[in-house]
């Protein structure tokens, strides 16, 4: 099912693209803080984050700004402005877990350094699917919905991850500190495939309202 839009909501859904693409290079710059050891260069590109997430908020206010103009009917205006704001909730927490890093001088043990590799990029997974099944929503309903189990089906590879890893870093030789301070490293990266789920399930209710 393809939906026709006004001039207005046509900037809106272009501005809304664009933040879905933002915050998609939230995550994979994320990955790049993650997979490198050297600390000088890591807070580089923990920096890199940040600033990513600043251009994902503007965009965000950009395309805020243009719905509280009268782009699109007022219900579905509220239910796409709580959508942004969920997939901005995205990159802050790629942005928190790259502070956690960085900040922390956080060193991960090369016993499980491939498995935070894998969390994050099937977190970014995760949202990749997500991110599809956002820009269908304007589209066509039923790819909308395949892309929305497609996300579903990530998120669950996600927690398979998140406990491997968890059940990994508990048998190695380190103190009690140190592993319950790279846990929490672990449940905050998961925590983005889990908000990306979030973000899908408030756009299946968004589908089922256009459908009625």
């Amino acid at each position: 099912m393809s939906l026709f839009f006004g001039k207005k909501e046509q900037i809106v859904i272009e501005l809304f693209e664009k933040h879905l693409d933002a915050v998609e290079e939230t995550i994979k710059k994320l990955a790049k803080v993650v997979e490198e050891e050297n600390l000088e260069k890591r807070k580089q590109l923990s920096e890199g984050v940040r600033k990513q997430e600043t251009e994902a908020d503007k965009i965000r206010r950009k395309a805020e700004l243009e719905m509280y103009s009268g782009a699109f009917l007022p219900n579905f205006r509220g239910d796409l402005l709580g959508t942004i704001e969920a997939l901005d909730r995205i990159a802050n927490k790629a942005e928190s877990v790259a502070d956690e890093i960085d900040l922390q001088n956080l060193i991960i043990p090369k016993e499980i350094k491939e498995n935070i590799i894998i969390l994050v990029e099937k977190s970014l997974e995760t949202y990749q699917a997500l991110k599809k099944a956002a820009k269908e929503m304007f589209k066509d309903f039923e790819k909308a919905s395949e892309m929305i189990v497609e996300t579903e089906k990530f998120e669950h590879e996600t927690d398979e991850i998140e406990r491997e890893t968890i059940r990994k870093l508990f048998s190695l030789n380190i103190s009690l500190a140190e592993k319950i301070q790279l846990k929490k490293l672990v449940h905050r990266i998961a925590d983005i495939s889990d908000t990306s789920e979030d973000v899908s399930d408030r756009i299946q209710i968004i589908l089922y309202k256009r459908k009625v």
